[in-house]
């Protein structure tokens, strides 16, 4: 008899599984209907910008898709965003004048490119500081926004300050003066991981060299050795500092503090107190590490894409089954009719002498430009580029 009732419990329980999985089947099969796309705009007024920027958009909805590769003289688009083009964008300033702006893509040299992008010919330096900025914009589809702003006070660091940043030995206090009127402090370095970024209500903060990137996934190091690294603090209004702080709740979309009537996005204003330009540097005791010149024939020397190598052990690993992180930047071979830069961020890896080098397009790591693959053999560095292919030499330097 308990045989048997094993017997029919353990059925009873197997057609609850079936039934369970055959109701999440049914629930899977239950289409979700598509959201509506609404408008949304980004402007900040910046004190240090030539001119001042309105970004109009519609919100994603699923029902299109862009996969053009982002272009800053196109940003809404490139970004797979779908541009809200034709409206009529005004700016009231604190004197009562109205201004108009101009949509990019109606400007001739820009090819057609800026959709969604709107310019106001009013630079930073003629913003008025303690003044209140009031944004007006009709679109197309009878949309009707509105916004305003207050200009935090402060004069606006235009030059940036060059630092030599050794990230072992230095820690800098940086400080600023009190911006009156100002909700917040902007704290933002570039990295090539990312920018890493905070508010703060102090006049002053503290950096090393082992501060971490908490906006990056893997949690890098904010300063990485061989490139330049921008640090920038700026006093923000209100509107920046809530739209900032706050976060997008992914099911409901609820969360964001929301200051534009008619849509949702940000007009909001800051003035930047300080601008430093680091130059990230640290020991290199390591046979990996060091500066490598290209080795070769004049001919060689003459046709060669990569003439120098300056790196740095990023990062040791904790195991020997793993490779140490490499950074630093190379130098191209200039030639007429050269784009992009001359002096280029690198990141890379090495174990057992085997290293691995991702040439980058500029200072990003999300942009990669030629992979060189080789071994370290004494002071020379040789192997071989993934796309251009052939044999590569790099002597260490003295």
């Amino acid at each position: 008899m308990r045989s048997n009732g094993r017997s029919a419990l353990g059925a009873r329980l197997s057609a609850l599984v079936v039934l369970l999985w055959a109701s999440a089947c049914e629930i899977e099969k239950v289409a979700i209907p598509q959201t509506e796309s609404r408008v949304a705009v980004h402007s900040v007024l910046s004190a240090s910008s030539a001119t001042q920027v309105v970004l109009l958009e519609r919100t994603r909805n699923g029902s299109f898709e862009i996969t053009v590769p982002f272009d800053i003289h196109d940003p809404v688009v490139s970004d797979a965003g779908a541009a809200e083009s034709g409206a009529i964008v005004t700016m009231t300033t604190p004197s009562g004048q109205t201004l108009f702006a101009q949509e990019d893509n109606t400007v001739v040299l820009n090819s057609g490119k800026g959709a969604g992008t709107y310019r106001f010919a009013l630079p930073g330096t003629d913003l008025e500081r303690g003044g209140t900025y009031q944004l007006a914009i009709f679109t197309n589809g009878g949309a009707t926004i509105t916004a305003q702003t207050s200009v935090p006070l402060g004069a606006a660091a235009a030059v940036a300050e060059q630092r030599l940043f050794d990230r072992v030995r230095d820690t800098v206090l940086l400080e600023w003066p009190a911006s009156p009127g100002a909700r917040s402090y902007l704290v933002r370095i570039e990295t090539p991981f990312g920018p890493r970024s905070f508010f703060t209500d102090s006049t002053r903060v503290r950096l090393t060299g082992e501060l971490r990137n908490i906006d990056a996934t893997s949690l890098p190091r904010v300063f990485v050795p061989g490139f330049p690294q921008a640090v920038t603090v700026s006093a923000v209004d209100s509107n920046y500092y809530d739209w900032y702080r706050t976060h997008n709740e992914r099911i409901s979309g609820a969360g964001l503090v929301n200051r534009v009537d008619g849509v949702i996005g940000v007009f909001g204003s800051l003035v930047r107190l300080r601008f430093l330009d680091f130059r990230v540097v640290a020991p290199q005791p390591e046979p990996a590490a060091g500066m490598f010149r290209f080795e070769g024939t004049q001919f060689e020397r003459s046709v060669t894409p990569y003439l120098n190598l300056e790196l740095y052990v990023e990062s040791k690993t904790a195991r020997a089954d793993q490779s140490d992180a490499l950074s630093g930047r190379y130098d191209r071979r200039p030639f007429l009719g050269m784009m992009g830069c001359v002096t280029c961020g690198l990141l890379g890896t090495v174990k057992n002498g085997r290293i691995e080098l991702v040439m980058l397009l500029d200072w990003s790591a999300k942009d990669t430009a030629e992979v060189f693959t080789g071994e370290i053999r004494g002071d020379t560095i040789v192997g071989e580029y993934r796309g251009l292919g052939g044999t590569a030499r790099f002597v260490r330097q003295p």
